[in-house]
Parts: C-alpha cells; structure tokens; sequence
C-alpha cells in the first residue's frame, strides 16, 4: 500500500483512503440529533427559569393572600401596600351602614351616628373602642370623642349595630369620621 492512500484518524489509527473519506463523508452528512435529546436540552436549560417563574407568582399570591398577617408583624409594610393599592384591614373589623343626623331633644341638638360593626375573620375577634370625629367643610377635626363598641368581642362573621351620641355638636361640622380608636392611622375608616 502506498503511503498517499494511507491516512490517520482522529485515534491516530492507520485507515485507507477510501475509507478515511467515507468517514468525513458520515461525519458531514450524519443524522441531525433526534428530536428527545434536544427536547432534553431544552428542558434542561428552562428548568431554573420555569421553577424562578413559580417562585415568583407564589411569592406574590402570599404577599397578597397574607398582608392582614404580614401588616400585623410588620406595621410599616400597610404603606407599601397602600401604594400599590392594596387595602389592608389590620383589624378584621369592618364599619357599615354608618349614618348620622342631628336630632333635637327639648331646646338641645344631638348629633347621632349609627351604624354596624362586623367582624371579617373566620374566629373570634376583639373589638376596640371606636373614635369619632366631627369635621368642617375644611376638613379640619372640630370635636373629637370615643365611645365603646356595644360588645367588646364578636364571633366569626357576627356584626352588631352602634350608635354613639353627642350633645351640642359643632355648628360648623359637615361630616363625623368613625374609626376604631386604638387603631390610629392603620384605621377601618367610615366618613358620614
């Protein structure tokens, strides 16, 4: 055999020319990779990515489903989900049905505000005092006064009526703001 019909594979082994060149040939010409090892690839690849995106979207549901829990641990965190418009009822309690008029009784105005407290938990909840305000057109506080709820606890979705009075209210006031006292500005707010 002459040495121009003899070349050397990729092992380094002594192969024919001719059959040197069928190898390149296979080799330029092979099967392209069948199409589970490439899905395998794929898969491979997008698994970190699939799980990040599944962490992300149970993060946020949490962040969301659990605020109520997370404003309790984390009182300044009612800012931040104020600001992307999320409310956040620290309290379970809710203020409906509020309502107030200025009745006369003999030569004296009374002002009356009546209305429903309910309790959102599923269990038992505390309810505090509730704080009332008087307001003017400004919007600046005339009078301001508490007065105790009807029933300092409520079972689990039970609501029960309010009614707080006050004697000689404001000429000036336009509108009485209820909330519950001990809980300042993380308030359930209701404006008559």
């Amino acid at each position: 055999m002459r040495n121009d019909a003899i070349k050397r594979d990729r092992g380094g082994r002594s192969v024919p020319a001719s059959h040197s060149d069928a190898l390149d040939e296979a080799r330029l010409w092979r099967e392209p990779p069948r199409e589970p090892e490439l899905m395998d690839n794929r898969r491979e690849r997008l698994l970190p990515v699939i799980a990040a995106i599944i962490a992300v979207v149970f993060g946020a549901m949490a962040l969301i489903g659990l605020r109520e829990k997370i404003v309790r641990v984390v009182p300044f965190a009612t800012a931040l989900y104020s600001a992307i418009g999320l409310k956040v009822n620290a309290a379970g309690l809710d203020l409906r049905g509020v309502s107030s008029r200025i009745v006369t009784e003999g030569a004296h105005r009374v002002l009356t505000v009546e209305g429903e407290i309910v309790n959102l938990r599923r269990a038992s909840n505390r309810v505090p005092p509730m704080a009332l305000a008087v307001r003017g057109a400004d919007g600046r506080e005339r009078y301001a006064w508490t007065a105790a709820a009807p029933k300092m606890r409520l079972a689990a979705g039970e609501s029960v009526r309010f009614r707080a009075r006050l004697a000689s209210p404001p000429s000036e006031g336009t509108e009485v703001q209820v909330r519950f006292a001990s809980l300042d500005g993380e308030a359930e707010k209701s404006t008559r």
